[in-house]
């Protein structure tokens, strides 16, 4: 999470300061050396229904990549930067299927493979959120 998007969070969940602890195991984080510690993309093969918070719109995309923060989507479909979605995510592979409902807001656009692409940042609602979207990553990982 972005830190003025992380602050407003915490802001609106009655919090002034939170601690953020980081598992070791299956589906931990894998960091990558840089210029800034970022825990690493995961190329997947999965895809997505994105729809509007509090919207009808809904579009469809492939997701490129993601970590336990957020993801990369490509889709036709042209989506404003700080838009709120909501992102039901499935990932296929290994014979079989693993899906998560999530919120999400979109940060930035760029181009991957020649098709529009957006930067998704994840925003979790609860710790069982944040224990899906480590759990969904773990499986992308495999």
């Amino acid at each position: 999470m972005s830190t003025s998007l992380f602050k407003k969070f915490l802001r609106d969940h009655g919090q002034d300061d939170a601690t953020l602890s980081l598992r070791s195991g299956p589906g931990a984080p894998i960091f990558e050396a840089g210029p800034s510690t970022r825990i690493r993309r995961t190329p997947v093969r999965s895809i997505a229904t994105l729809s509007w918070v509090n919207g009808p719109r809904e579009v469809f995309g492939q997701v490129v990549n993601l970590s336990p923060g957020g993801c990369l989507i490509k889709t036709e479909s042209t989506i404003a930067d700080g838009t709120a979605i909501e992102m039901t995510i499935t990932v296929l592979g290994n014979g079989r299927t693993s899906k998560i409902d999530i919120r999400g807001q979109i940060l930035r656009q760029t181009t991957a493979e020649g098709r529009r692409a957006y930067g998704v940042e994840f925003v979790p609602e609860n710790s069982a959120d944040r224990e899906s979207l480590q759990w969904l990553y773990s499986e992308a990982s495999r």
